[in-house]
């Protein structure tokens, strides 16, 4: 839930933006969606305030879209709780991409913090420090995290992300020239 109090601030329970684990780049956009809401005191600002909100879904949409957040600020960052080598029945992601970085000669031990991103190649992930190209980064996955943690708060205001970013149908894909007429 969000409670506002009447000073201003927020409360935030249970949503996504909030969770430890999400991204800086969307953590960011959720704070700022509930400094929107938190400065709402009539409806006129509710209605100016909805209209914020998405331009800042669709600014934070494009950017990842177009490859213009730097890799850290997409990072998820998770503890290994033991070396990554005893992970034996799975591999969760921070693990592969510790594993990436021994294979490149880093010292990866229990306890050390792992920064990845969310990739197009196998194995899906990638330690920060080896990404060369916001290229790799997998922008769908991103915008995949960005419109579940507005959707949460988008749904409440009775704002469909559709309706913001368009549905796309297959002829979206193919280039003008042979689009029907």
């Amino acid at each position: 839930y969000i409670g506002v109090y009447p000073d201003g601030r927020i409360d935030v329970k249970g949503l996504t933006g909030k969770k430890r684990h999400i991204p800086d780049f969307i953590k960011e956009a959720f704070m700022e969606m509930m400094k929107i809401l938190g400065s709402v005191k009539t409806i006129e600002d509710f209605e100016d305030a909805k209209k914020r909100i998405i331009e800042l879904y669709k600014e934070r949409y494009s950017k990842i879209k177009h490859g213009e957040v730097p890799p850290e600020k997409l990072a998820f960052r998770v503890t290994l709780s033991k070396p990554p080598e005893r992970y034996v029945k799975t591999t969760p992601q921070h693990v592969k991409a510790a594993l990436l970085l021994k294979q490149k000669g880093f010292d990866v031990k229990a306890g050390d913090i792992i920064s990845f991103v969310k990739v197009v190649t196998s194995p899906g992930v990638k330690p920060t420090q080896l990404v060369r190209d916001t290229r790799e980064i997998d922008a769908d996955k991103y915008i995949e995290y960005l419109e579940s943690t507005f959707e949460q708060v988008l749904d409440a205001l009775d704002i469909s992300l559709t309706t913001i970013v368009g549905s796309r149908s297959l002829w979206s894909f193919v280039p003008s020239k042979t689009k029907r007429r």
